[in-house]
């Protein structure tokens, strides 16, 4: 009997492990026996976070694959030869950041004039659907509404629309 796969979701930051924990969540009945291990790292450029995933998660433990969730305001410049080394896969945030998915799933997009930035997606978001403008806030206000701002049903039929969510659940086998 072969043993269960271990597979890592490793978000930019706090906002995107808390979808990534949403989405198994969701499907935790297509997952079967793999085990899912979800952290974030702490901002910064792509290759910072992608060596965080390394150093707090893949370095320690045993892992068969990673995925790593980055928005996309800051274009990755990490060499594909070096994420295959370390079997690590990226999926970018579209539009510009994980906010910006989640507007565009919710049909709430912001004016032409503030799409050229992930701050006004991010603002746009967290005023319309989190209620709050703190930082601190987000993270916990995010988890709560997770469930009722992006239920299985509209995951299932955003996931044709928007490649990177098709890939994080590709990812995960659902």
């Amino acid at each position: 009997m072969s043993r269960p796969e271990n597979i890592v979701l490793f978000g930019e930051g706090k906002t995107e492990a808390v979808f990534l924990r949403h989405l198994t969540q969701l499907y935790r009945d297509e997952l079967g026996k793999t085990k899912v291990k979800i952290d974030a790292g702490q901002g910064g450029s792509p290759k910072q976070v992608a060596n965080r995933l390394i150093r707090k998660v893949l370095n320690i433990g045993s892992y068969d694959r990673s995925l790593l969730l980055l928005d996309c305001d800051i274009p990755h410049d990490i060499p594909k030869k070096w994420l295959k080394e370390n079997s690590i896969g990226v999926v970018a945030s579209a539009p510009m950041c994980l906010e910006g998915l989640f507007l565009t799933m919710l049909d709430d997009l912001p004016p032409r004039s503030e799409r050229a930035q992930s701050k006004h997606w991010k603002r746009r978001f967290h005023q319309n659907h989190l209620k709050t403008d703190r930082d601190s806030d987000i993270v916990a206000k995010l988890s709560d509404k997770c469930p009722t701002l992006f239920p299985r049903e509209l995951i299932d039929i955003e996931r044709a629309k928007h490649p990177c969510l098709s890939k994080i659940l590709s990812f995960l086998n659902v």
